[in-house]
């Protein structure tokens, strides 16, 4: 038995070491990972658009519609997002904006080092937004700070497809 449980942790050792990805940051805490099976944006071996939407709230409209489609694609070494913005209700109607550019991926947020963390880039390569990706799939936004946003309002986008 004792011997069963020291083969299978060092088959479990061997696997987890060859399994670095190059191109993700890793929180370096305490408490392990989670499985790659755990993160839905990377489940995929070919390339595939995640869409997300839900409407957060806004300061001076009805609020603030949001699609969000992420690009998973392996092959590549950079994935992209596609953001569609409209602020409801405005003194000038419904505006909608439009922002491309690169995703990051990483692990961890202040007391939560687990946590899954998708990062917009801007064209130029500037933060632009962050989500935490939730239990379900959803994506909760982060604030400016990267830390998740303390309010009794909705900041969660779902997955629509």
């Amino acid at each position: 038995m004792n011997c069963r449980i020291r083969l299978l942790s060092a088959l479990f050792a061997l696997i987890v070491a060859c399994d670095s990805p190059s191109t993700e940051e890793r929180f370096e805490g305490d408490t392990p990972l989670p499985s790659p099976k755990d993160e839905i944006i990377l489940e995929n071996e070919t390339a595939t658009w995640f869409s997300y939407e839900g409407i957060i709230p806004c300061a001076d409209c009805r609020g603030i519609k949001m699609e969000l489609k992420l690009e998973n694609s392996p092959n590549q070494t950079e994935r992209t997002y596609e953001l569609s913005e409209t602020y409801l209700d405005t003194k000038d109607g419904d505006r909608k904006f439009m922002s491309r550019g690169t995703l990051e991926v990483s692990y961890g947020i202040e007391g939560q080092p687990n946590a899954f963390v998708i990062r917009l880039l801007d064209e130029e390569g500037n933060p632009y937004k962050a989500f935490l990706q939730d239990e379900q799939g959803g994506l909760e936004m982060l604030d400016t700070a990267g830390q998740r946003i303390v309010s009794e309002l909705n900041y969660t986008l779902i997955k629509s497809r």
